[in-house]
């Protein structure tokens, strides 16, 4: 019996368009009078998600900035910051990584220096909280951080992730939520280690859990859990880490699986051959 269901937002529950899918809100109402847990899983900061959610935001378990943060029913369970020294590491590198922009995190805000019209849209479009300070490296060197962010105009993979893998790769988590966004967190943190801590705290077995997911920071998350669920648009490599398969986020596959799940007992039909 399914106890918890976890769903990565941005490529998985989150339209193409920024939206969420209305039926989410009754489902998660549903789920609640069943006694299941719905998480929302992401490297989004928790304001955000918790605005994303507001019809139903009391009733979420939130595993916000990658796996750095989580919280449910208004208390955190877990917070795993970013040392000063790792953050001040990654705002050096990054000032020589071509069009890529660097945000920090605490646990309420994201913080930027330089806000050109680009970056504004992607700031925009991805409802980040922010603040703007004139020196980040002064902001890390006093205030508690969770995570590290870069926007990046070129592929990641080949641009800021590349350069930040290969400075701090060995001392933090660094991941890729999509072609042109980046994490750094610290190191043992991601959505799959807090999946791991929310089993034990709450005593639900990873057979009692299903989770969704679409991309390369969601990998530890289904790899957590008994039922794993890829989106129809996840990349290959979730693909074939997930038991099952569902339709795509514009599809409103996160949805129409927990509804057939409610409706069958089961995801059989959606194994993946």
């Amino acid at each position: 019996m399914i106890k918890l269901i976890a769903s990565d937002m941005d490529g998985t529950l989150v339209k193409s368009d920024g939206t969420l899918d209305g039926e989410i809100f009754p489902l998660i109402e549903q789920l609640t009078a069943r006694g299941i847990i719905f998480a929302a899983a992401t490297g989004r900061q928790l304001l955000n998600i918790e605005e994303l959610f507001a019809p139903v935001a009391e009733r979420l378990l939130y595993i916000t900035q990658n796996g750095a943060h989580v919280s449910y029913q208004k208390q955190t369970l877990a917070s795993c910051g970013l040392s000063a020294e790792l953050v001040l590491s990654c705002l050096d590198e990054a000032a020589s990584i071509p069009d890529f922009y660097p945000i920090v995190f605490d646990e309420s805000y994201g913080y930027v220096q330089h806000e050109d019209e680009r970056f504004q849209r992607m700031l925009e479009k991805f409802n980040i909280i922010h603040r703007k300070v004139p020196d980040l490296r002064a902001l890390a060197e006093t205030h508690p951080l969770l995570r590290f962010t870069g926007c990046d105009f070129r592929d990641t993979e080949q641009n800021g992730w590349k350069r930040l893998q290969a400075c701090m790769g060995a001392r933090a988590q660094v991941t890729f939520s999509s072609a042109m966004w980046l994490d750094v967190v610290a190191k043992g943190v991601s959505k799959g280690a807090a999946m791991q801590s929310i089993q034990q705290r709450l005593q639900i077995a990873p057979e009692e859990v299903m989770a969704f997911g679409d991309f390369y920071n969601d990998l530890e998350l289904i790899g957590a859990v008994g039922h794993s669920v890829a989106m129809a648009n996840a990349c290959e490599a979730v693909k074939k880490a997930a038991r099952y398969e569902t339709r795509s986020n514009d599809q409103g596959g996160v949805v129409w699986a927990i509804q057939h799940y409610l409706r069958e007992g089961s995801l059989c039909s959606l194994r993946r051959v």
